[in-house]
């Protein structure tokens, strides 16, 4: 039968592992890499990973000199700390966040293009209408739209190396048709750039696209699980899931791996059977599947 030890090790060892695990979760939710690959939350997780595993030994080698008949037998002398059981909560609901926001992950191709394009200066600009291609076309209004015309216009578009007359199809015009010569409209182009098309709407989707609005509604429901989930914590189980138990932890262990791999093809830039995104879609719950583990076995 196991019997569970402490040593510096397994201190240096398991707050190893919680400091990484939460700086990759912090470093995955502020953005730091804007799209495929990423670096930084990846290669924390990584460092988690070696410092669970040394635990797993530490703890190990611990027990094993707590089974010594010539050694004094372990017992838990230190008071229950309340701060491990808001740790425990708010790591639940904020990694499985940050989880749910890597299935997000702007791929590197397109995040090595956009980049490409805002270094062209690439963004909307007004710009003049020179002439007419095709005769305005009305679009009848509703309770969610302006009445709006789509019209083939001639437009100017002023590059660094000189103003070029282009041609965009059904152009947005509200209210009223356009005008040659009077009536400016908004199009996205690169002034650095003049192979770009230019068109009406060329929105990049960015990183910071999804986690705005996740921020605003998203993040304080976080807050409030985390809350609600530290609050029917004990503060002595959770102080007791500081020694090892293999039983206990390793299948927990397991299920936080498993999720880490299942993250990788989007976190990475790569595919798996056809698949990126799918596989970081199942990884979103492996928090809480593990912490239920704990829960149910603890």
């Amino acid at each position: 039968m196991f019997m569970p030890g402490r040593s510096a090790a397994t201190s240096f060892t398991g707050w190893g592992m919680v400091l990484s695990a939460g700086a990759a979760v912090l470093v995955s939710l502020a953005g730091v890499s804007p799209h495929a690959p990423l670096i930084p939350a990846p290669a924390l997780a990584g460092l988690s990973v070696l410092f669970a595993a040394a635990w797993v030994v530490a703890s190990y080698r611990a027990g094993t000199r707590t089974r010594d008949p010539l050694s004094k037998p372990y017992r838990e002398t230190r008071r229950p700390n309340r701060a491990l059981r808001y740790v425990l909560g708010f790591g639940v609901t904020v990694s499985t966040a940050a989880a749910l926001l890597t299935v997000f992950t702007i791929s590197g191709e397109y995040g090595r293009e956009t980049e490409r394009l805002e270094r062209a200066g690439y963004d909307q600009y007004r710009v003049p209408v020179v002439r007419l291609v095709s005769r305005p076309e009305f679009h009848e209004g509703d309770d969610d739209a302006d009445p709006y015309y789509t019209t083939d216009l001639v437009l100017r578009i002023p590059y660094e190396t000189g103003p070029r007359e282009v041609t965009v199809r059904g152009m947005y015009t509200r209210v009223k048709p356009p005008v040659a010569g009077r009536t400016k409209v908004s199009a996205y182009f690169a002034p650095r750039d003049p192979e770009v098309p230019v068109v009406e709407n060329g929105i990049r989707d960015t990183r910071w696209f999804f986690l705005v609005p996740f921020a605003v509604w998203g993040g304080p429901w976080t807050l409030i699980a985390g809350g609600i989930l530290s609050g029917c914590m004990d503060d002595s189980g959770v102080h007791r899931l500081r020694r090892f138990e293999p039983g206990l932890h390793l299948p927990a262990l397991g299920i936080l791996l498993l999720g880490l791999v299942l993250l990788l093809p989007v976190a990475a830039g790569f595919e798996v059977a056809g698949y990126d995104r799918l596989p970081a879609l199942l990884a979103v719950p492996t928090p809480a599947l593990a912490f239920t583990w704990l829960a149910k076995r603890g």
